[in-house]
């Protein structure tokens, strides 16, 4: 179950910022336990906090969860970002949200930040094989060329 919710505080002053809270909680089956990650966005910081259920939580368990215990979660800054909070049309953002939706990356923050590793050691080891293959091929001539050289000409 992932929930969303967006709010804006109104500026006090014309000089003052909107600041914007973007949440997402997302329920999961993480062996032998049912766990909750909440992943929030405030202030242009990125804060996480996680709660574990036990059994499979009803409808019902999360509803109350969400409206009691969940502003008690003690949250951890994970980092600090920036929101762009331009206005876009209807349509820009309803494409916007199928292709997040299309994406891959589906999974929590930390899955996706893990996944990305992967793939950057992934990438790594592709360029160094790419320069052994290089090494070996330039290594692969000077000996062909040596035996070439080596060989008597003529009859």
């Amino acid at each position: 179950m992932k929930n969303n919710s967006n709010c804006s505080e109104p500026a006090k002053n014309e000089n003052d910022e909107i600041k914007c809270v973007t949440s997402v909680f997302t329920v999961f089956f993480e062996d032998p336990f049912w766990v909750g990650i909440l992943e929030e966005n405030y202030d242009q910081k990125d804060y996480m906090a996680k709660h574990i259920f036990g059994a499979e939580p009803s409808n019902s368990e999360l509803i109350q969860f969400y409206i009691y215990e969940l502003e008690k979660l003690k949250k951890i800054k994970i980092s600090e970002s920036k929101i762009e909070t331009k206005k876009t049309s209807f349509k820009k953002s309803l494409n916007k949200s199928k292709k997040l939706q299309n994406k891959k990356n589906t999974g929590t923050k930390s899955q996706n930040l893990f996944q990305r590793a992967l793939e950057e050691i992934m990438d790594m080891k592709k360029k160094e094989r790419k320069i052994e293959e290089i090494i070996n091929k330039d290594e692969k001539y000077k000996k062909k060329l040596e035996k070439k050289l080596g060989k008597k000409k003529g009859h």
